[in-house]
């Protein structure tokens, strides 16, 4: 959900809350003019106060923000049981401070925040069911890096003839790119996506054109966290409109050469380092003239929490620092699928292969299975065999060479056909 649907949902809620707020204090003042037993006349008002709030959630807000789903009626029982049982308990609880407004004020309020997080959560849990009883979708196994080198090709499309990819992105300007253009025109079966890279590599661009994207060697130089902190520039400072005038360039570019290697297939767009989720960039690609606009971008939304991953895969993530990519992304991912719904985009539902990333074992495969089963999504990997790249391979690539050099990318590929077997 984005920034806007989420203040237009706090609205609302909030509007919906302030009124039955309203209308549970001025009972609590009849009370009081009465002198009634402040407990039941507590109750009193959180019960007409609740009744407004039925109505008003259950015929407007709930239905909208599920789709049409009616509030659960287990949820409701919890509702009104909680609510009946603070309303009951909390004068007792406050003493003195129950007649004073402070003490008001939080007995008006309360049934109010514990209504709000029980609709919330209520509605989370139909709107789930509900994409859980659409057809359900496969999941589907993805590669990484087509065309990094031969040994990485080589690798991705044994595993695809032996069934255990279905996909793979590609680095349209690593060196055996070309190779991996000429071994997919025999394999339509394998859905091929552009991997875009702006942070190692050759570009796709005129280097004149693209300065400040590129390092002394001529690399492109534009990691993440660059791309991160350059996002934080003034939208029209000098700095940012020439960023983004070269990144235009670069993604066209690479998107071209994905058409010129690949004639045919539909375009279809992830990262590097997943950069296409950062928002400099993410602008640019709807900026794109139509014909190069993507037809498919992928989203990261990896579930929490995992069950059955072995201490050992989790203080690994952790030392990689894990939890915090998997957070940082979440939080770059959020309101991106429902953009690309309204665009007509598609995406994948799910996805694993963030928290656990490079070190994507038997385990995480199961995991990675049992949490995207319902709605279907895409786990990912970067699978190699038979890396042998020496001292002067890939120099334009120095992350993914130290990458590539770990023992994992061997693990990751047997880990992948042993689900086949």
């Amino acid at each position: 959900m984005g920034v806007r649907a989420k203040l237009a949902e706090l609205m609302r809620y909030g509007g919906v809350g302030v009124l039955a707020a309203a209308i549970h204090a001025a009972v609590l003042l009849l009370g009081e003019w009465l002198q009634g037993p402040l407990p039941l006349v507590n109750l009193l008002g959180f019960l007409l106060a609740s009744l407004w709030g039925y109505l008003a959630h259950a015929l407007f807000t709930f239905r909208e923000h599920t789709g049409g789903a009616p509030f659960p009626r287990r949820w409701l029982l919890i509702q009104t049981s909680l609510n009946v049982l603070v309303s009951l308990l909390l004068p007792g609880w406050l003493g003195i401070w129950a007649r004073r407004m402070a003490g008001t004020l939080v007995m008006v309020f309360t049934p109010t925040a514990i209504n709000y997080v029980l609709w919330s959560l209520a509605a989370r849990h139909s709107r789930s069911r509900r994409q859980r009883a659409l057809a359900p979708e496969p999941v589907r196994f993805h590669a990484d890096d087509l065309g990094l080198h031969p040994a990485v090709n080589t690798t991705i499309l044994r595993l695809h003839g032996a069934g255990a990819l279905d996909s793979a992105s590609v680095l349209v300007t690593a060196p055996a790119a070309e190779a991996a253009a000429q071994a997919c025109a025999s394999r339509p079966g394998l859905e091929l996506v552009l991997h875009l890279c702006l942070s190692e590599g050759l570009p796709a661009a005129d280097p004149a054109q693209i300065p400040d994207l590129l390092d002394q060697q001529g690399r492109l130089a534009m990691g993440f966290g660059r791309l991160l902190l350059a996002g934080c520039w003034p939208p029209r400072s000098p700095q940012r409109r020439r960023l983004e005038r070269q990144l235009a360039l670069e993604i066209r570019a690479q998107l071209q050469r994905f058409q010129v290697l690949f004639p045919g297939r539909p375009l279809q767009l992830d990262g590097h380092q997943h950069v296409h989720l950062l928002p400099v960039v993410w602008q640019q690609l709807w900026r794109l003239p139509e014909a190069l606009q993507p037809v498919w971008v992928r989203s990261l939304r990896e579930p929490w929490p995992w069950r059955g991953i072995p201490l050992l895969r989790w203080r690994q993530a952790l030392r990689e620092l894990g939890p915090i990519k998997w957070a940082l992304l979440r939080i770059l991912n959020v309101g991106r699928a429902a953009e690309l719904a309204r665009r007509g985009v598609a995406t994948n539902r799910g996805f694993c292969g963030v928290l656990f990333t490079g070190q994507i074992d038997g385990s995480v495969i199961r995991a990675a299975q049992r949490l995207l089963q319902p709605t279907g999504g895409l786990v990912l990997a970067h699978p190699a065999e038979g890396w042998a790249a020496g001292p002067d391979a890939l120099q334009a690539y120095p992350l993914s060479r130290r990458f590539y050099a770990s023992p994992w990318r061997s693990l990751e590929a047997e880990a992948l056909m042993r689900r086949t077997r």
